[in-house]
């Protein structure tokens, strides 16, 4: 489960990367016509996707496979055997 979500922390990181490079594409090239919405559109769509798995993974519950919650220390503190 854990290599799961360092995946998916690593494509949203990848996705978001790829989308601001294809908008400075854009920029830099001072792209018209195909090219220049091909950018735009790819460019906001992988930005746009890549919040998306971004706040997916933090929302996500943190246990694992069986359904247990993974171990906290702060959650030991306040028993006293």
């Amino acid at each position: 489960m854990r290599t799961f979500r360092i995946f998916t922390a690593v494509y949203a990181a990848v996705m978001f990367l790829v989308g601001v490079a294809l908008f400075a594409l854009w920029l830099l090239l001072d792209l018209h016509g195909f090219p220049k919405g091909l950018c735009q559109g790819a460019g906001g769509a992988l930005i746009v996707g890549s919040v998306y798995l971004a706040v997916a993974h933090v929302r996500r519950r943190n246990t694992d496979s069986s359904g247990r919650e993974y171990w906290l220390p702060s959650r030991d503190a306040g028993e006293q055997p």
